[in-house]
């Protein structure tokens, strides 16, 4: 057993008993662990008096070297600092969780007119309702939002210069404020109704819309009355599509955890106004030996610390450490509430069971891969390939997999200096900095290195590669049908698989991964270059300048025609920036 490093009692009668975070370091320094308190002193002092004996807290304590105390103004503080330092220490003995940076909501703006827009984290412009179990839950409630309450999306910046409606308006999905096609007191009535329908109250917005279209009809105003109609048709569309009815329970998050003998799952449903929105589901890592109230204490603090909390948050059991006073955690649920809260664990159960399943059929991939290699089963596979257009802004893009997965935090792209349509040179280029960016921050070696193309991309690899590592270029089949592709190694030998061979379909996923993730950065860096006016990179050419030498020619083309006598009569043009621009157009 690992010998325990106590500090001194001199050490431990200097902590204050006050809100913060502690941090236990080992001898460089490092972070080990991360927590927080509302009594330091107490807190600090439990690891060495209050027999500890997990396995994790074990190790971390023989490795631990000292005791470092960051005092918070209150509680709540503590909890928002320890998960920054969580975050950008990742401490090898926390139970850590992927940062998603922020979390997907529907945001209303301040705005007179108030805007409708995705958000994430808290922008402090406006309300906010969520979070939303992923990115198109929100998208698709704004769609609905627009069809039903015709709200403006657009930013204010384009709102305050508009002299005409936009196309949304011409399909009906806004009311168009920009001109004033809308009465102030209606369109802020729309969006009190729409915030109505998010916080749950769906039935008197039904019940509004409802009145509206029967007074109207009675007014003989049956154009007013069929758009009233239309939009108690959207709603019944939208609550029948994209919400499943959870009565009985009240507006909550409830968090369920899982562990098991390979790793450990939390599952989080989301209910609002009687209706469940959906879950999500995090797998944390570090958590070999951690106990289910372990990887819940540590999931609250670190995915409610620095956000909009909901009006509870329901957990399947409680927490430990118990999480602070400042959030909605309900301890002790009872119920309905005890009821959804296990449901929840229970999906995290399965959760974890099918991650398990799809763990095995990824392991499955890769032994068969290194068998028909003849190699040990590839656990790092890094991925390159190329694209331009007619060797325009060519992109290299580094796909990676690990265990059979993509790791997309990993991936990289390369803007290459070689000669476009050159895609051995920039292949050469790539993989050159990529090993180079690897030894500088220590990250490991793949264990098989696939490059899309054929026997010149791959000889290209091999020369920029400092250390040697299984290298496997797949060239595309006649026709560039999928499935008739062609695995060619360092040695020059050709080996097909069979379509249906599963290390064969792990191969297709890296190279398309690949290829999708070069051909998004190349159109990005080449439509970013044609929206680029060649007078922007001329030096002492600016907005002003620019919009004067166009508007006095009529366009681009008018003035490469034009000498550089002409350019002088323009005015803020010298004689030698006029032959800086003439020469500049002309190369």
């Amino acid at each position: 057993m690992a010998a325990m490093n106590t500090p001194g009692k001199a050490v431990l009668d200097g902590i204050p008993p006050l809100p913060g975070v502690y941090r236990f370091v080992d001898g460089k320094g490092a972070a080990l662990y991360v927590g927080k308190a509302a009594n330091l002193k107490k807190r600090v002092a439990s690891y060495f008096h209050g027999g500890r004996t997990a396995p994790r807290i074990r190790l971390m304590l023989a490795a631990m070297r000292d005791v470092e105390v960051t005092v918070a103004a209150s509680e709540h503080a503590a909890l928002l600092l320890e998960n920054n330092l969580i975050k950008s220490l990742r401490p090898r003995y926390n139970i850590l969780f992927r940062d998603d940076k922020s979390y997907p909501s529907l945001r209303f703006s301040g705005h007179p007119y108030s805007r409708v827009f995705f958000s994430r984290g808290d922008s402090g412009d406006g309300e906010s309702f969520g979070p939303f179990p992923d990115s198109g839950a929100v998208r698709e409630t704004i769609n609905m939002l627009q069809r039903i309450f015709r709200l403006r999306t657009c930013a204010d910046s384009v709102f305050a210069h508009r002299s005409r409606p936009c196309l949304l308006h011409g399909i009906g999905r806004c009311s168009a404020p920009c001109i004033n096609a809308v009465a102030p007191a209606q369109y802020a009535a729309d969006v009190r109704a729409a915030k109505n329908l998010l916080a749950g109250d769906g039935r008197g917005v039904e019940a509004e819309l409802q009145k509206t279209m029967e007074e109207s009809a009675a007014r003989l105003e049956f154009e007013k009355a069929a758009a009233a109609r239309d939009r108690l048709r959207a709603l019944a569309v939208m609550r029948a599509r994209h919400f499943v009815d959870a009565p009985g329970a009240p507006d909550a998050d409830y968090a369920g955890a899982h562990c098991g003998k390979d790793g450990a799952c939390v599952v989080v449903a989301m209910v609002r106004g009687g209706r469940r929105l959906g879950e999500r589901r995090f797998f944390p890592e570090s958590a070999p030996d951690a106990s289910a109230a372990e990887v819940l204490a540590a999931f609250i603090g670190q995915y409610y610390g620095g956000m909009k909390n909901p009006p509870k948050i329901i957990p399947s059991l409680r927490p430990s450490p118990p999480p602070p006073d400042c959030l909605p955690v309900v301890l002790s649920p009872r119920g309905e509430e005890k009821a959804r809260a296990l449901e929840a664990a229970k999906n995290a159960a399965v959760a974890l069971q099918l991650r398990r399943a799809k763990r095995g059929a990824e392991t499955e991939k890769l032994r068969a891969l290194g068998e028909r290699l003849n190699i040990p089963p590839p656990r790092r596979i890094e991925c390159f390939d190329i694209s331009h257009s007619a060797g325009e802004s060519p992109v290299a893009a580094r796909a990676v997999f690990i265990d059979g997965a993509p790791q997309t935090s990993q991936y990289r792209r390369y803007a290459v200096a070689a000669p476009g349509g050159d895609d051995a040179a920039a292949i050469r280029e790539a993989v050159a900095r990529s090993f180079r960016r690897a030894a500088a921050e220590k990250t490991p070696p793949p264990d098989l290195l696939l490059v899309d193309g054929g026997g010149a991309q791959l000889r290209a690899a091999l020369a920029a590669m400092p250390e040697k590592a299984p290298v496997l270029a797949i060239a595309k089949g006649p026709g560039r049908k999928p499935g008739c592709e062609k695995l060619i190694t360092a040695g020059g030998e050709i080996i097909t698989l069979d379509a249906a061979d599963p290390a064969f379909h792990l191969l297709q996923a890296a190279r398309d991964e690949a290829h999708r993730f070069a051909v998004c950065g190349h159109r990005q860096r080449r439509d970013k270059k044609r929206r680029t006016s060649m007078l922007e990179e001329i030096e002492g050419v600016g907005a002003v300048l620019r919009r004067r030498l166009l508007g006095y020619f009529g366009g681009l083309r008018e003035l490469r025609a034009a000498g550089a006598e002409e350019l002088i009569q323009i005015r803020g043009v010298s004689p030698q920036l006029a032959k800086r621009i003439y020469e500049s157009i002309h190369e």
